[in-house]
């Protein structure tokens, strides 16, 4: 089986069915939301297999979606598998990391693979432009010269049109905010996507009842974007314990609201292993312009690490490294634990921080150095293996 989990209103419903009609097997949808679907099951738990038995193709595509919102959903997903999957093919999406869910029932380890369905990146909202260029680690060549590849494609790939790369950067990255192209329209829907994550879907999968106190978590999180989160002063201006504050902020990851930069714990010296810090996956949430930008760019970056897993490259994991001296290098990616790319995200610079001068001479002449600034079309090389590009730059290769 495949999974298919992204955050929800990302495009996973049109994804399927567009691919559904594609294989003219547009009947061939499930949605557990839906009453009807849920009746059906109940009246007759081989329903789905019967439709699909009435298909021509001789190994029809299926979508289950929403289907974890059920209590036993695991075991119905190796029910189905176990009994008929030599006879369809079953694609299951779902608002919710799938992968992460630990509910009663036998285990499907071995019967799915996983994929993440992000909404837009920068690359496929510009993707009408011609020609454009395939993201960097995405080639067997890449891997052998990391710095040749960064630099590559960076002086290689198309320019994305100024506009669209500030809008995405003002609207954030869901298509219904994005298309629509109204500041009006964008503030209601994030505000009512918050509303409906917490009071529906988070009250729904994870069973907590403390909606209010989440809803007050979701609040504190704007204004701590780009720094250390302390859980313990969360746990005291939420009145709760470390691990209660701990367990909601893994229910917020696995509804794809937040996610978690961890601190560099490699080999070098005189690093400080601090709390991780935590992202919005769309940060027009963070409190000022300088926290959205750098939301920005940390999303760009963890979704192409994501990107690199589920599609079987290689993995590359993502980091932000703190030194006692109080010198910070924003994100730091890592390959067979070693630092291949420095990323500092800055809305305005003119050089390259000293501590990634540093960090590339430890590291030598393969490890490129990338200081992002907000203004698009950007693109500066100071000396060999160092860069000071605009987001649009860097995140067209990602």
């Amino acid at each position: 089986m495949l999974f298919i989990a992204g955050p929800r209103q990302c495009g996973k419903t049109s994804l399927a069915r567009k691919f559904l009609e594609q294989k003219k097997c547009s009947r061939l949808y499930f949605n557990w939301d839906v009453e009807r679907v849920r009746r059906w099951y109940r009246n007759d738990p081989d329903f789905i297999i019967k439709e699909a038995s009435r298909h021509e193709m001789k190994k029809p595509y299926l979508v289950i979606d929403e289907i974890h919102k059920i209590t036993r959903w695991k075991d119905i997903l190796k029910s189905i598998f176990d009994e008929h999957g030599h006879l369809v093919n079953i694609i299951v999406t779902g608002s919710a990391r799938l992968d992460l869910f630990r509910r009663s029932g036998d285990s499907l380890v071995g019967r799915y693979t996983m994929a993440n369905l992000f909404p837009f990146s920068l690359r496929e909202w510009g993707g009408n432009i011609d020609k454009m260029p395939v993201s960097w680690l995405h080639e067997d060549k890449d891997w052998q010269n990391p710095a040749y590849a960064v630099h590559e494609k960076l002086f290689n790939s198309t320019r994305i049109p100024e506009d669209i790369a500030e809008a995405y950067f003002t609207f954030g990255p869901f298509p219904a905010p994005l298309l629509s192209g109204s500041i009006q329209r964008s503030r209601k829907w994030h505000r009512d996507y918050i509303s409906l994550l917490i009071r529906e879907d988070l009250r729904d999968l994870s069973g907590i009842r403390e909606l209010d106190r989440i809803s007050h978590l979701v609040e504190l999180l704007p204004s701590r974007v780009g720094s250390p989160l302390s859980l313990r002063k969360l746990a005291l201006d939420l009145e709760a314990n470390h691990t209660t504050i701990k367990n909601w902020l893994q229910a917020l990851q696995r509804l794809y609201l937040v996610w978690p930069l961890r601190p560099y714990a490699g080999k070098l010296q005189r690093t400080i292993r601090k709390e991780p810090k935590w992202y919005f996956l769309d940060w027009t949430y963070a409190a000022s312009e300088a926290g959205r930008f750098e939301n920005m760019v940390a999303t760009a970056l963890y979704r192409f690490t994501v990107s690199l897993n589920d599609r079987g490259w290689p993995e590359v994991k993502l980091f932000y490294l703190r030194t006692y001296d109080k010198k910070e290098i924003d994100f730091i990616l890592v390959f067979d634990n070693k630092p291949i790319l420095a990323v500092e995200a800055k809305l305005n610079a003119e050089k390259i921080p000293s501590q990634m001068l540093r960090l590339r001479d430890i590291y030598g002449e393969n490890f490129p150095v990338i200081q992002v600034v907000s203004q698009p079309g950007i693109l500066l090389r100071k000396k060999e293996g160092q860069y000071i590009v605009g987001y649009d730059r860097l995140m067209i290769i990602l």
